[in-house]
């Protein structure tokens, strides 16, 4: 009888701390749903990274040696003209956002992922692949990272006068604490000096790109 009161005793126990785990781990996403709750995600707009540039597949497999080849030049000036070939290459920017986390305590950003429209030109997925981010109380710049493939219609689909992202982050108490999500649906309207100095710097350093690379040939 002595053993069986204590084997009722222990179940006890053990569903006690279970209780208390499930509490503490309810109390956690309480208190993250709370601050999540005054967080608010601004879209910003977006900043140019990079460009892969895909040369050879247009210039015969040659960039040509001192004086370039006939199909880079008219590459070049077509490319001056604003008028793009498709699978040119890829072009890589970041989607510039600001966290306000008006409460007093930190939280972490664990992922994100998700995807951003221009007009409805294009589609671009957005993800976050780095390491957790501390999100404290105030404010906290977030780059959302994407890439559109250069092509015919690049120069259209930059031209779009709106810019939204809509996607899932995930967040938590600790960087690697119990995640909690968190659903993203913000739009930014495109100012035209905006745009027109976008599209610029894209051209710019395309064609930057290709005259690195016919210069690199000359010291080969």
């Amino acid at each position: 009888m002595a053993f069986s009161c204590k084997k009722i005793l222990f179940g006890i126990f053990l569903c006690g701390i279970a209780v208390c785990l499930l509490n503490c781990a309810a109390s956690r996403k309480v208190q993250a749903a709370s601050i999540l709750r005054q967080c608010k995600l601004e879209l910003r707009g977006a900043s140019f990274d990079s460009a892969q540039v895909h040369l050879e597949k247009f210039s015969g497999g040659s960039l040509g040696g001192i004086v370039p080849n006939p199909k880079m030049i008219l590459l070049i000036q077509n490319i001056a003209k604003g008028i793009l070939p498709d699978s040119l290459g890829v072009l890589y920017f970041s989607l510039e956002t600001k966290v306000q986390n008006p409460s007093t305590d930190t939280i972490w950003l664990r992922s994100a992922h998700g995807e951003a429209k221009l007009n409805s030109l294009a589609a671009l997925p957005f993800d976050w692949k780095d390491s957790a981010l501390a999100i404290s109380p105030g404010e906290t710049d977030l780059q959302l990272h994407s890439h559109l493939e250069i092509g015919k219609n690049l120069l259209q689909i930059l031209s779009a006068d709106t810019l939204r992202i809509r996607g899932d982050l995930v967040f938590a108490l600790s960087p690697d604490g119990e995640p909690i999500p968190f659903s993203v649906n913000q739009e930014k309207i495109i100012r035209p000096e905006e745009r027109t100095a976008f599209v610029d710097k894209i051209r710019t350093e395309i064609l930057s790109r290709l005259t690195e690379s016919w210069a690199a040939t000359l010291n080969r």
